[in-house]
């Protein structure tokens, strides 16, 4: 049961990911407002997650709420890994 917490924060930080990659791709310079706005309501939704996962964590106890952290923790630098691999072969370069 324990490291059913790490894995969920394995998964909500993957989850934080795939909304943080998905506002920035729906970015358009030509319209500021709605940047704004998806760039926030993404921002509100990962904070949610983040929030919701770790309060649920810690209301069965510390070590839960540890292996939460963990898990987002491993989740996030892990997307930095992935993102750093993917530049340096070339797929998101501009040029």
């Amino acid at each position: 049961m324990v490291t059913l917490w790490l894995f969920a924060g394995l998964a909500v930080g993957a989850l934080n990911g795939l909304t943080l990659w998905s506002s920035v791709a729906r970015l358009r310079p030509d319209v500021p407002g709605r940047a704004v706005a998806w760039i926030l309501g993404s921002a509100l939704l990962r904070w949610g997650l983040t929030g919701g996962l770790l309060i649920a964590a810690l209301q069965h106890g510390v070590v839960p709420g540890l292996l939460a952290f963990v898990g987002l923790w491993l989740a996030r630098w892990g997307i930095v890994c992935k993102g750093v691999g993917s530049m340096k072969y070339g797929v998101g370069s501009r040029e």
